[in-house]
């Protein structure tokens, strides 16, 4: 009965488990819901949100379908509000942090490309620790650590790294693997966090028409906005786009029309694999 639970023991009871965890929350979700009093209009929103979620869950599934900790028993996910928990635990007789890391920052990055190509971004953080996600209750010190970070530090759309993750992201790109040098970015502010736009990059190259897209959800994000205290936070989003376009201008395809209008080539945002700062 059970079997299929990662956080439950043989009897059922829940169980802390050390575990990569995230925890992820839609910008501006909460304000909106606030702003809306016709009951058509609360509808549409929850529709459109609701839809965006269940596409873009869809395609993190599809990503790593054929992955070994794609089952069931390998991690677990839990939706509440615009609130998105998961954990992949780490302790398990063939997962190391270091598979559970590489794993988590791939669902994260194809997570949050696809909802902000739905209108939706988001923000949020990852860390490493003692967590239990049941059908009952979230519970432990993991969750209360990337909720803090995802409050007080991600501050943008950005999802950010606790330590050691950053350190075992680098482990995982010095083994050679494929996207992994490229997997998170360190900002101007030193927090490490997801390149989630490395997600429309496949084995033919950037999906120009995927950055095309992410470019109008941000253009359509300004012109709705009317809380000044919410643009500089799509003022880095068109920043982190447009230096993502500046790392791939020399790829097949580029062209200066997906980016967006802004000087913001000469930034503080460094992938992994440019940084000269040794992680160890």
């Amino acid at each position: 009965m059970h079997a299929q639970d990662p956080y439950t023991d043989s009897d059922g009871k829940p169980k802390l488990r050390p575990s990569v965890t995230g925890f992820i929350d839609v910008l501006g979700f909460s304000q909106l819901s606030k702003t809306l009093s016709a009951p058509e209009e609360s509808q549409a929103i929850l529709n459109r949100v609701a839809s965006a979620i269940q596409k873009s869950r869809a395609m993190v599934r599809e990503s790593f379908a054929h992955h070994s900790m794609a089952g069931p028993n390998c991690w677990a996910l839990k939706f509440f509000s615009d609130n998105l928990v998961f954990g992949f635990p780490t302790d398990g007789a063939s997962v190391t942090k270091y598979d559970a890391t590489q794993i988590a920052v791939h669902c994260v990055q194809h997570y949050q490309l696809h909802m902000a190509l739905h209108g939706f971004f988001v923000r949020g953080a990852l860390s490493l620790g003692p967590i239990c996600i049941s059908d009952e209750i979230i519970f432990g010190p993991a969750l209360i650590e990337s909720y803090e970070l995802e409050s007080k530090a991600s501050i943008v759309p950005r999802v950010i790294l606790a330590e050691p993750l950053p350190k075992l992201s680098a482990a995982v790109a010095e083994e050679g693997l494929h996207g992994a040098d490229s997997s998170i970015c360190r900002d101007i502010d030193g927090q490490w966090f997801v390149n989630y736009l490395h997600a429309a990059v496949g084995k033919t190259g950037v999906d120009w028409q995927l950055i095309e897209r992410h470019k109008v959800s941000i253009l359509g994000s300004l012109s709705k906005l009317n809380q000044h205290h919410i643009l500089p936070k799509f003022g880095w989003s068109c920043r982190y786009h447009n230096v993502f376009c500046h790392w791939h201008r020399n790829d097949p395809g580029f062209s200066d029309h997906y980016r967006i209008e802004r000087v913001d080539e000469h930034s503080s945002i460094e992938l992994l694999r440019e940084t000269t700062e040794r992680l160890s």
